[in-house]
Order: structure tokens, then C-alpha cells, then sequence
């Protein structure tokens, strides 16, 4: 029932939209407001994790450079990861626990990492640990490292979006306002030469 309540939500807000609104600009703004609720309440799993992963990138590339900072103070990465968790707390915090405890039972950092689930560079965190367990390299400057390229590639990710957006915006604005541009602003001059050319 609630399945089929969330598939009807869209239509219903669309239409209750255009009937406020009226008109072709009613209709307009219904559909864009149909395709926006639908959207909206789209469920699926890996766009959701998705979603969550991105909200935490900033967040996640400091705890990189806390562990980092750990290990240069001596601590290993399963350790200094689990202090830099306690303080974090939260969904980070969370997933940042699993992880350390896992490597700390013994899995490599590539077979721990799904506890990581889509935090970005979750997988070159993984090649660097194991490659580090194998080899005795430091660690701490790689981190630092993907870190300072995980910022980079947020903040490019960000203003691609915000340049996608505003791309997306025109199409609606214009299906909004030009009619009752056409309306307003057109019509009348339109109606007044037929009227004045009947008139002769």
C-alpha cells in the first residue's frame, strides 16, 4: 500500500500544480513539478549510498590526514584509524571502525574495505595499506596525499554539478515563463494589429 501511495504522490502533485496554477504555464509547471517528485522519491539502494558516501567527503579526507598524522606519531594504521573513529562518531566514525577492526583481525585492507562502502578512494586506501603491509613503506604521506587529491576531485565534482544544474533549470524556466511571456507581452501588440486591420 505505501508502494503504491509513493508511486502516485508524483502524478497527484503534478496535478494539483497545474490545476493552482492554470493555464499553459499551469501545465508547465505541473510536469516539471511531477518529474522533480519522482525524482525526488526515487529509491535505490546505490544512489543512496552514493549520495551518503559524497556527503561525507569532506569529512572523510580530514580522517585521512588524523591517521596520518597517527602514524607519524608511531601508531599503526588499525590503531590510529580506531582513534581517529572515537572521535569522529557518526556514520564515518561507524563505517572507519569496522574497517580497522577488520584489518585488525587480520583481513587485508582490500578485503575490509566493502566496510567502507563508496567513500572515494576507499579502493586506492586499500592498494596503499596492503602495498605498505608488504613492503614496510611508510604510509602516513600517501594518505596525506589522497587526501589533498580527494579535495581536488570533490570540489571539480561540485562545480560540475553546479554547472549541470543550471544547464537543467533553463529548460523549465523557459516552459514557465514563455508562454506567459507570449501571453502578455506578444498577444496584445498581435491582437491590436488584426484589430486595427479589420478596421480598415
Amino acid at each position: 500500500m505505501k508502494h503504491r501511495l509513493g508511486k502516485l504522490t508524483a502524478p497527484l502533485i503534478g496535478t494539483a500544480t497545474a490545476i493552482a496554477v492554470g493555464g499553459p504555464t499551469g501545465a508547465a509547471t505541473g510536469v516539471a513539478a511531477w518529474w522533480l517528485i519522482r525524482r525526488l522519491l526515487r529509491t535505490d539502494p546505490h544512489r543512496s549510498e552514493q549520495l551518503a558516501a559524497t556527503r561525507l567527503t569532506p569529512q572523510w579526507t580530514w580522517t585521512l590526514d588524523l591517521a596520518a598524522a597517527g602514524m607519524r606519531a608511531g601508531a599503526p594504521f588499525p590503531q590510529a584509524a580506531l582513534a581517529v573513529a572515537n572521535a569522529e562518531q557518526g556514520p564515518l566514525g561507524e563505517r572507519l571502525t569496522r574497517f580497522a577492526q577488520a584489518m585488525h583481525l587480520g583481513a587485508t585492507a582490500t578485503e575490509a574495505a566493502p566496510e567502507l562502502g563508496r567513500l572515494p578512494g576507499a579502493d586506492r586506501l586499500a592498494r596503499q595499506l596492503d602495498r605498505s603491509t608488504a613492503s614496510g613503506a611508510a604510509i602516513a604521506g600517501g594518505l596525506e596525499q589522497l587526501a589533498a587529491s580527494l579535495r581536488a576531485e570533490h570540489r571539480t565534482r561540485t562545480e560540475e554539478r553546479a554547472g549541470r544544474a543550471a544547464v537543467a533549470l533553463i529548460g523549465p524556466l523557459c516552459l514557465c515563463f514563455l508562454p506567459a511571456f507570449v501571453i502578455a507581452g506578444i498577444g496584445p501588440v498581435v491582437f491590436g494589429i488584426v484589430a486595427d486591420t479589420l478596421a480598415l
